[in-house]
């Protein structure tokens, strides 16, 4: 009997959950549509103020911390064919960016950004989605890994000398000040180095007290 009750308990919660999901789902497709179809001016959304780099600027962090849990657990379980997908995906992701500045692609709403904005955009959430395995890449660099980082170091340390001192428009560094550099660096130093650390040291406390407690039991 309690075995069925508890059964029955959590098939009932697994339907709400599901109801639940498609209550939201329905909601979230009715705003688009209304946005940016039927161009309901409370919803703030439309071509003009809500183009993809717009909801990439708004999603990407978010979605970054609560995939980080999952990527943590299931990093190792990653065969060939998920890596693959991977890499088609940051291609597929690539051209639309390839051709959002060339075509232009006004949805996209990459037009404009320079390589600043899109420092801004990804160097938080790739630290965030890095850090946890970053004592494993340092082991597996090989020379040709290394040879990449410096090419991008160099590559980058001329942008920044052609944004600065040749004006170069398309890297929007010019005009930005040590204090704008603090602001872009701050927080990607300190979350590797002081909050992720002191979160993590925290969950690890937790997780060994409540393995500890049913010992604890007469």
């Amino acid at each position: 009997m309690a075995g069925a009750y508890v059964r029955h308990a959590s098939s009932g919660r697994r339907r709400r959950i599901g109801t639940l999901r498609l209550v939201a789902a329905a909601a979230v497709a009715a705003v688009l549509v209304g946005g940016y179809q039927e161009h309901w001016s409370w919803t703030g959304i439309s071509g003009k103020t809500a183009t993809l780099w717009d909801w990439i600027s708004l999603l990407l962090l978010p979605i970054t911390v609560a995939t980080l849990p999952i990527w943590l657990s299931r990093r190792h379980a990653l065969d060939t064919r998920r890596k693959a997908a991977g890499v088609a995906c940051l291609a597929v992701f690539a051209g639309i960016v390839l051709a959002g500045y060339l075509v232009p692609w006004n949805w996209t709403g990459f037009e404009g950004n320079a390589l600043w904005d899109w420092i801004n955009l990804l160097l938080l959430p790739l630290v965030i989605a890095t850090f946890p395995v970053w004592p494993e890449i340092r082991q597996e660099l090989r020379l040709h890994h290394h040879l990449v980082l410096t090419v991008v170091a160099v590559g980058l340390a001329v942008a920044v000398f052609g944004g600065y001192v040749w004006g170069w428009a398309w890297t929007g560094f010019q005009g930005n000040t040590l204090w704008d550099w603090l602001h872009l660096l701050i927080l990607p130093l300190v979350f590797p180095t002081l909050l992720l650390p002191a979160a993590l040291a925290i969950t690890a406390g937790e997780l060994m007290r409540e393995e500890s407690e049913p010992a604890q039991l007469p």
